[in-house]
């Protein structure tokens, strides 16, 4: 009987643990244009239930900079078009996510900030639908072994990179469009790793540009007019600058027409071309390989003008042992 009555209280314990997260998955609705603010919906939320699930349906023209820290499984959403513009002076990131598991943000016109959206710290962020545009400094920014999902964003003119992942960090880009940045429009740098599905790199000063041992894998899109503007940077207007052990795959891609050359490599980096095309960019070479000990595969495929050599040995990579 007592073996009954405690099976009993177990299971009535678990009904109550289960309902009790149930009741605390809150979902909030904030009108910016009756002066409410996503920052203190945020802030109740971090106080009351941060672990979630959580949701904040946005309407109207927000100006104010949000910080989400150590919150997991938060979303914030638009149905109507809301914007968040900074209100800094360019001092601060308009949303700035720290520490923080499964955050969404969906939907949303960004303008402004110091930068646009930081996703730092080991966070895990979602990016779908949202433009973000017109920062001071970096439209995107993936930190300290944080992973970001990018979906559909249209990330332009912004004063630095359209996005930069650092220090191991993980970006997905899928039927993003990066244009119009005074930077490049993705930075790989220390270790980090940046894939894209079909997502376009336009006008910006570099298409996109890894160093110090990260990788790239581009699947499909294109990487075209990218240009000179006044700037320090030796490879402005170039489609691909890959440095210091940098690694990337080029899947289904057309890189053509930048300002500079299609791709550069130097410096141990390495390159490796399926079905892509490399042609027409202005700088004089398509595929340019440097000093020191570039290494290329299947670049003759690029149709493009190259000085890159390729070997002829047993030990060459066939194609199908990449697939």
């Amino acid at each position: 009987m007592r073996r009954e009555i405690s099976l009993f209280a177990l299971f009535l314990l678990v009904t109550i643990s289960a309902a009790s997260q149930y009741i605390l998955a809150a979902n909030l609705r904030v009108n910016c244009e009756t002066k409410e603010t996503i920052r203190k919906a945020v802030k109740l939320l971090a106080a009351t239930n941060p672990q979630g699930p959580n949701t904040i349906s946005v309407s109207g023209s927000c100006r104010e900079n949000i910080l989400i820290h150590g919150m997991d499984h938060l979303t914030l959403i638009t149905k109507k078009g809301a914007s968040i513009t900074d209100r800094s002076n360019g001092t601060l990131a308009v949303v700035d996510i720290e520490d923080s598991r499964s955050v969404t943000l969906q939907g949303f016109t960004i303008n402004g900030g110091g930068g646009g959206v930081l996703c730092n710290a080991t966070s895990v962020c979602y990016l779908t639908g949202n433009t973000i545009q017109d920062v001071a400094g970096t439209g995107v920014g993936v930190f300290a072994d944080s992973h970001a999902v990018l979906e559909s964003n249209l990330i332009q003119n912004n004063g630095g990179r359209g996005a930069s992942v650092n220090d191991r960090s993980q970006m997905a880009s899928s039927n993003d469009v990066f244009q119009g940045n005074g930077g490049q429009g993705v930075a790989v740098i220390s270790g980090a790793h940046f894939g894209s599905f079909n997502s376009s790199f336009h006008n910006n000063l570099v298409g996109v540009e890894a160093f110090l041992n990260s990788t790239v894998r581009l699947n499909g899109g294109t990487i075209s007019g990218n240009v000179c503007a006044p700037s320090p940077s030796p490879f402005c207007g170039y489609g691909v600058v890959l440095l210091g052990g940098a690694q990337a795959s080029f899947a289904n891609m057309t890189i053509t027409t930048n300002g500079g050359n299609g791709i550069h490599l130097e410096d141990g980096s390495f390159a490796v071309f399926f079905g892509s095309t490399v042609t027409d960019n202005l700088g004089g070479m398509d595929v340019e390989c440097a000093p020191q000990f570039p290494i290329t595969r299947f670049v003759a495929g690029t149709g493009g003008i190259t000085n890159c050599v390729e070997p002829a040995s047993k030990s060459q990579l066939k194609e199908t042992d990449l697939e």
